[in-house]
This record gives C-alpha cells, structure tokens and sequence, in this order.
C-alpha cells in the first residue's frame, strides 16, 4: 500500500492526534518536547505520512515573519518533525512532502537543526548553511530581549522572496517574534 499524506491545520487537529504527537516527541526527545500546539503553533499545517492507517511521520511548516534590513518577510518554519520508525524512508516522505508544498507555493522554508541531522537533508534536496542560525535573534514580545541561540545549522528551500541569499549576501541579523522552531 502507498504512502499517505495528509495535511491539517493545527486548529483541526483532535486530541488523539495531539496526544500522539507529544507522546512520540517525549518518548523521543524527553518531557521538556510536550507542546501545547494550539498555543505555540496556532497558524502551523502539519504533515503526517501515513501507512496503512498509522501513522509513521509528522512535520509542520509554521507562519513566521522574519525582520530583516527594516523589512518584513514571511517564511515558513520547519518543526516538529519525527519519524516514527527510523531507516525505512518515513522521514525522507515527510521532508519530500514539505519540500514539495514550499516548491507548489514559492515560500520560503526554514529550520535549525543538529549537525549530525544535515546529510539526510542534504539528501532529500534542501540546502544547508552551517551555524545559520547565529543570523536570526527572537525578540521577546514582553521583555523586548534579543535572545541569541547558537546551536543550529540552517535547513532551508529559498522560495521567491529570496531572503536566504539576502541573508547570506549581505550579512547582519534577522528578527522574529516567536522562540526559535
């Protein structure tokens, strides 16, 4: 039986498949991954691959707007991903499907990952900037604090915006309102 994808908003998720997510995302990751998705990723899609019936991956692509030389730019972030059963081309179908969806509609897609993560995306057709994410600060909407992180090297598709080679070209730093992805 082929694969499945099905994409859904955040708002329609149910609870079971909240549940799902969060369980596998603890079992994976520890207690600190449970998310409140409804809060924290409100505006997100996220992607399941689906095999008979069960699920075997999910992703999410989340609405962030990036400040950038006094100009605002929307780009989508790339989270939450987990393959449930690795080493049998789950996750490569999730990151394939995101890949296509930011291709169909020319936005911009972006994560921050682990270096030892960067060869499967490399794989799957995305770029990699190594230690990217030195580039981007979150502003805390309350203390108005750029918070810097330093772990993370870039995963990204340049949609039509352009705002990578922007990025990379002309150097400086990019704000956005929500913690990182």
């Amino acid at each position: 039986m082929p694969l499945k994808i099905v994409k859904k908003s955040v708002n329609k998720l149910s609870k079971e498949e909240i549940s799902f997510i969060n369980r596998q995302r603890i079992k994976e990751y520890g207690k600190e991954a449970k998310v409140n998705f409804k809060k924290e990723d409100k505006s997100a899609e996220f992607f399941f691959i689906i095999n008979n019936k069960e699920i075997m991956a999910f992703g999410m692509l989340k609405p962030v707007e990036v400040d950038y030389q006094n100009k605002k730019y929307n780009i989508l972030g790339m989270g939450r991903g987990l393959a449930i059963k690795k080493g049998q081309g789950y996750g490569k179908a999730l990151a394939l499907a995101g890949l296509n969806y930011l291709k169909k509609t020319g936005k911009t897609g972006l994560a921050f990952t682990e270096r030892k993560n960067i060869g499967f995306f490399k794989k799957t057709g995305f770029k990699i900037k190594k230690d990217f994410i030195r580039k981007f600060r979150y502003k805390n909407q309350i203390t108005g604090e750029l918070v810097r992180d330093d772990d993370g090297d870039g995963v990204y598709y340049e949609g039509k915006n352009k705002l990578i080679s922007k990025m990379l070209k002309n150097g400086g730093l990019a704000i956005i309102k929500v913690p990182f992805w």
